[in-house]
């Protein structure tokens, strides 16, 4: 532990000797920017933003004036950042030093205050005073959008679109400008990073990216060498042109721009910056072919782009949809309150008032009976229901027997015949209209959570590429499918999704298939899931996930010539999402293993409809008890494995506990809960757990003791280390351990998860 503390405490003073020598260089840099000939306040504002490396930032524009003017030109810049370091140590203990307006007036306020004392002291010209007081204003503003911007990234990621953009462009051509001031012999930084961005954002966002980083490169070029923006005007038009052909590749991309500003080059005429201006283009587009693709996908993933107008159709539709769910669940609420009113109203009228209502309300005996001779009255009456009751009917007789001083016996039997008969037809109408409630009810209920399931599916799409998909619809056509449809989108975890929908069949090499949309979208695809319903192929790419699952199943039958009443099945909705289902029909044979086959075939079917393993439980529970057979139970046991995160999650209805075999222990998950179709509504036992390579899981059937899976550490120490393996051998275990008993169906599923 102290080793590993000292490492960590180690680690720890490395990282920070870095960044404060990372902050030293880059205000050094920052020294040499010009905002037309006059000293930036570029490092001043480096220095705000670096925070506790302040006075690193102040060495490094101290050393940076002492090689490029000289301590007196950059006297206001640096008592700046000595006093705000000072404030900063001595004042700021709270969030104040973060706050956007109370930094960015703390800067701004004093280096206006440092620009009139040494305008007093060293008088200046009325154009050197104006840019002191220009050059603090801008310092100003360049906190409050770095301070601005700090906090709305701290989640991981920053919202590029609105006002947030406009900050980030302002940041760049700061950035431009300050590199273009650094006077290296043939090349110039500035622009050479300007050509860098400019191709990674044609090849992001194609013609639009290209030609706004071509302008802002020329905006930042001109702040700082007004002389070279005219060469560099001809980038916007580069960028616009390369754009259309980022879909050939980055090389082609790179030699597209080049030939382009070539030839722009040409046309404008040659010039003392023409060599020099072709130079910079060369390096920016050699330092972009050679920069990492994987790079550049995770400074990407850092900016979220302003949102295109499909993915706010998705976030429209994802907030549409949970609306729809929570009105049905406001809806199905009031529908629960009507039929409690409605059965406590039905409870408050009992058999005895009908009885009196119907037989005694207009006899002339009427007041004698209630008033005089109430006490028997109401035991003769309490005596007449239970005989009506239990036998269904009174007879003149039963009457006479009970109430002697009765005057019409014959007329009071009759009349309460009449009046049970409607009471019964009453409440069979009653049980009929409280079962149609009730399966309204869970049919609202089931809608709400698939409205929810399509909710939180249709929010995973995070931005769509409609040109990526307008590309994938045409090399389709190519291959023969002129009527498909394809959409390429991004998801909530910076993952490359794509979706093809084709009229017939797919025909082709799956393999080709996937190398070539692997290339055309530069991105590592998985072999597609293909799912076909209604003469619709779906055909679903993912990314290549983290993990990677390896399943095998065993199952023998409780008779050796019988059917086994357990059904298992394996579904694979994406590379990175997968299920393992297995279902124990109610007892054994023909019956048991049709219900179980119902309950897996539904399962399968609505989790391939993007339904959560929760709505398709509840549709399963729902649909098996309506079935109209005379028993329709069947167990169901799924598990959901996220290969991408790599994490599990059991739903268990009735179904034997989960086995994690990690290093050795074995670890019981979940299974306390009823089989799908006994109760409306009772609620699965849903388990989650971490995931990691070389952890095995093992599902059974009720037909599997606990002690034959916890023999699967000695057989994997044993050598027996595949699923195959380990299946067939407690496979055999189970049935051995059974020989002396009556032996029930037996499923096993063992699941090996691995690193891809």
């Amino acid at each position: 532990m102290l080793k590993a503390n000292n490492f960590t405490i180690t680690s720890e003073k490395k990282r920070s000797i870095l960044l404060a020598l990372l902050t030293a260089a880059v205000s050094f840099v920052a020294t040499a920017g010009r905002i037309i000939g006059y000293p930036s306040p570029v490092n001043v504002v480096v220095a705000v933003a670096s925070g506790g490396n302040i006075l690193s930032a102040f060495l490094g524009a101290a050393a940076g004036y002492a090689v490029f003017g000289g301590i007196g030109s950059g006297i206001i810049q640096l008592c700046t950042i000595l006093v705000i370091a000072g404030i900063r140590m001595a004042f700021l203990q709270d969030d104040r030093r973060d706050d956007p307006v109370f930094m960015s007036m703390l800067t701004a306020g004093l280096m206006i205050m440092f620009g009139c004392v040494v305008s007093v002291a060293v008088p200046a010209d009325t154009y050197t005073a104006s840019m002191r007081m220009i050059t603090a204003l801008i310092a100003g503003c360049l906190v409050f959008i770095i301070c601005t911007l700090r906090r709305q990234s701290r989640g991981g990621e920053l919202d590029f679109s609105g006002v947030n953009g406009v900050f980030t462009a302002i940041l760049y051509i700061m950035t431009v400008a300050t590199l273009s001031a650094l006077e290296l012999p043939l090349i110039n930084p500035g622009r050479i990073f300007g050509v860098f961005v400019l191709l990674a954002a044609a090849g992001r966002y194609r013609t639009a990216g290209g030609a706004v980083a071509g302008a802002l490169t020329t905006c930042g070029v001109l702040l700082c060498s007004p002389q070279l923006a005219s060469n560099t005007l001809l980038l916007a038009t580069s960028g616009l042109i390369c754009g259309a052909f980022v879909q050939f590749g980055v090389i082609a991309s790179a030699i597209v721009f080049l030939g382009i500003s070539l030839v722009s080059l040409v046309a404008i005429g040659l010039n003392g910056d023409t060599f020099h201006m072709f130079a910079d283009l060369v390096a920016g587009a050699a330092l972009f072919t050679a920069c990492p693709n994987t790079l550049l996908k995770k400074a990407s993933a850092f900016i979220s782009a302003a949102r295109s107008p499909a993915d706010m159709v998705g976030q429209t539709a994802s907030s549409r949809l949970n609306f729809a769910s929570k009105t049905l669940g406001e809806i199905r609420g009031q529908i629960n309150l009507v039929s409690a009113a409605i059965d406590r109203k039905t409870e408050n009228r009992d058999l005895k008032v009908r009885l009196c209502a119907g037989g005694c309300s207009d006899c002339e005996m009427f007041a004698v009976c209630w008033k005089k001779r109430t006490a028997d009255t109401k035991e003769a009456f309490e005596y007449l229901e239970n005989t009506l009751v239990s036998y269904g009917e009174l007879s003149a007789e039963d009457v006479r027997r009970c109430a002697p001083a009765c005057c019409r016996p014959g007329a009071f039997a009759q009349s309460a015949n009449e009046v049970y008969r409607r009471m019964l037809d009453e409440r069979a109408e009653n049980i009929k209209i409280a079962e149609m409630r009730e399966m309204l009810t869970e049919q609202l209920t089931s809608m709400e959570d698939i409205l929810s399931d399509l909710s939180y599916r249709v929010g995973q799409v995070r931005e769509v590429d409609t040109l990526m998909s307008a590309r994938m619809r045409d090399y389709f056509s190519r291959l023969g499918y002129p009527n498909s449809k394809a959409c390429v989108y991004t998801d909530e975890s910076n993952s490359r999704r794509a979706e093809i929908y084709l009229t017939s069949s797919f025909r082709g090499d799956l393999v080709r298939l996937t190398v070539g949309m692997s290339d055309i979208t530069e991105t590592d695809y998985d072999i597609p899931v293909i799912t076909e319903t209604g003469g619709i192929t779906r055909l679903a790419f993912t990314e290549l996930p983290d993990y990677q699952a390896e399943v095998s199943f065993f199952q023998a039958c409780s008779e050796d010539d019988g059917y086994s009443g357990d059904t298992v099945e394996s579904l694979d909705i994406s590379p990175s999402e997968k299920y393992v289902i297995i279902s124990d029909g109610m007892g054994t044979g023909k019956r048991a293993k049709l219900d179980s086959m119902f309950a897996v075939s539904l399962a399968c079917r609505l989790l391939k409809a993007g339904l959560s393993m929760q709505s398709a439980y509840r549709l399963i529970n729902s649909i098996l008890r309506v079935k109209g057979w005379e028993e329709s139970f069947a167990t169901l046991d799924l598990l959901r494995l996220d290969l991408c995160g790599g994490s599990g999650e059991f739903l268990k209805a009735g179904a034997s506990p989960a086995y994690l075999i990690r290093d050795g222990a074995v670890k019981a998950i979940g299974g306390q809960a009823f089989p799908a179709g006994i109760l409306r509504a009772f609620s699965p036992d849903i388990t989650g757990c971490k995931l990691f390579s070389g952890d095995m899981l093992i599902m059974s059937s009720d037909g599997v003791s606990e002690s034959v899976i916890r023999q699967t550490p000695a057989l994997i120490k044993s050598g027996l280390t595949t699923p195959q393996q380990l299946s067939q051998s407690l496979g055999e275990a189970a049935m051995k351990k059974a020989e002396n008993g009556r032996r029930d169906d037996i499923s096993i599923a063992v699941i090996k998860i691995s690193s891809r």
